[in-house]
């Protein structure tokens, strides 16, 4: 009875450690989570972007080396017409990024990236144990038809632009950083048309 209460005090111990920590993996700077606040389509504007693009925000967290809250206004710039590639997927696009991310510690002290790129909106897995379009409760995770969900990887990079306290001196303006990412909205239905999703993105170290 002993031993068991004992491996079960370890076991409680070494799930609390893990829950309660979060480590970054190798190579990564820090990880950014968001929820896309807006998102609105801007209308073909020649010669900046003559197939149109989008605008919108964020708001999340970032934690790894550096932590704290985050807030994201992103400008897109499409680089194929809403539809490509041909099917029945009408929020699939490619695009070009020219987004600011600020991001402001437990001490105050605040970071701000260039963050520029690339990402691409593709058509989403379907499952086939639910038919229908969008079929019937509880639905297609992904959605299905016009209303699907969309979303897609994005990557280029993270440039230091401008730094208070701390990050004066551990990141020098102009520092770039590669990055990887994922923005995913959700389906209607069970959501409304135009509910905005989440960002998930690893900022690395080189």
């Amino acid at each position: 009875m002993q031993r068991m209460q004992l491996w079960s005090s370890l076991a409680v111990a070494v799930i609390a450690g893990v829950v309660g920590v979060t480590p970054a993996a190798a190579g990564v700077l820090f990880v950014q989570q968001d929820r896309v606040i807006t998102f609105q389509i801007t209308p073909p504007n020649p010669p900046s972007q003559p197939l149109g693009g989008g605008i919108g925000s964020q708001v999340g967290t970032a934690t790894g080396k550096i932590d704290g809250t985050t807030v994201v206004n992103f400008k897109y710039t499409f680089t194929t017409v809403p539809g490509f590639p041909p099917g029945n997927c009408a929020q699939c696009f490619d695009f070009d990024m020219d987004n600011r991310v600020g991001i402001t510690d437990t001490d105050g002290d605040q970071i701000i990236f260039k963050n520029v790129g690339t990402g691409q909106f593709r058509p989403s897995l379907i499952d086939p144990t639910l038919g229908g379009d969008p079929g019937a409760s509880p639905f297609q995770v992904f959605g299905n038809g016009p209303t699907r969900a969309t979303g897609g990887p994005l990557s280029g990079t993270y440039e230091v632009v401008a730094t208070s306290g701390k990050y004066i001196k551990e990141y020098k303006i102009g520092k770039t950083f590669p990055y990887r990412a994922i923005t995913f909205n959700p389906a209607a239905p069970p959501n409304t048309p135009g509910t905005t999703g989440s960002s998930y993105v690893e900022v690395l170290e080189k």
